[in-house]
């Protein structure tokens, strides 16, 4: 580059530099005006961004004055406002209105099963008497129409006497006395094993689960332990537990199931 160009005055400069930002005559026109874009073009959307209210600033503001306080008072003050439920000092609304009774968060609601309920769908060959019967096969048998908001299902009643009742080998969450009784006079076995929500539902969607280990469920509340564990409730537990679970510490009832698994799965093999 010669020195000339810094003799030419400063309009042919301009000039001749304005060329190199000329769209040439073969380009298209979003090429065009994508070579003018810069970072200067860019905005927020519209509606997205607004200006602060600037309190103080004169009548002409709409906020100046008492800056939207109003006059006198308590809310009027710096540190304004009064506590959620206050209500000037007199006994406040949720201290006049009585409380009657609590939700109990830790509480289990169990479908409930008629025992005359399984004899009949035994009966139309909706279920098989000879295979053991457990959640999944009440539910795919809509003798219960799914488990939404329970723990499991709970056998009721006695049976019917115009029916029949074959031995039977149920897998079930609980059972009332005359029911489990029932089904152990003609013959049969109850045991209550426990679910929690992942087991509950691999039980309802057998499909979902194909490929993934998922084991068995352990009860970890004190009052679950001791249900399953006690051969007076049927507990599917109460076998592989040597000692009562009330006796036992948190590390032993740990040390006790883990054993008693691999155990278990040792017989297996």
């Amino acid at each position: 580059m010669s020195l000339n160009i810094f003799t030419q005055p400063l309009r042919s400069l301009l000039s001749s530099s304005s060329k190199l930002f000329t769209p040439s005559s073969g380009a298209s026109s979003s090429r065009a005006a994508s070579s003018f874009a810069h970072l200067g073009d860019l905005q927020p959307a519209k509606g997205s961004t607004h200006v602060d209210i600037r309190y103080g600033r004169g009548p002409g503001s709409q906020r100046g004055g008492t800056s939207g306080r109003g006059h006198k008072g308590q809310k009027a003050r710096n540190g304004k406002g009064v506590r959620l439920g206050f209500e000037g000092g007199q006994t406040p609304l949720h201290r006049k209105v009585p409380k009657r009774g609590f939700i109990n968060f830790t509480s289990k609601t169990y479908a409930p099963l008629s025992l005359s309920t399984l004899q009949k769908f035994i009966s139309e060959g909706r279920i098989d008497p000879t295979l053991p019967i457990g959640i999944s096969t009440i539910v795919q048998s809509n003798a219960v129409h799914g488990l939404s908001g329970f723990a499991g299902i709970k056998l009721l009643g006695e049976p019917n006497p115009d029916l029949p009742l074959p031995q039977l080998e149920l897998n079930l969450s609980r059972y009332s006395k005359a029911s489990a009784q029932s089904v152990l006079d003609a013959g049969g076995k109850v045991t209550a094993v426990y679910h929690n929500n992942l087991s509950l539902r691999r039980e309802v969607f057998p499909e979902k689960f194909i490929g993934r280990e998922v084991g068995d469920a352990k009860p970890t509340r004190k009052n679950d332990i001791l249900y399953y564990t006690n051969p007076k409730k049927y507990g599917y537990l109460a076998e592989s537990v040597s000692t009562s679970a009330r006796k036992m510490t948190p590390a032993e009832w740990t040390e006790g199931t883990v054993n008693a698994a691999e155990s278990q799965t040792q017989a297996q093999i």
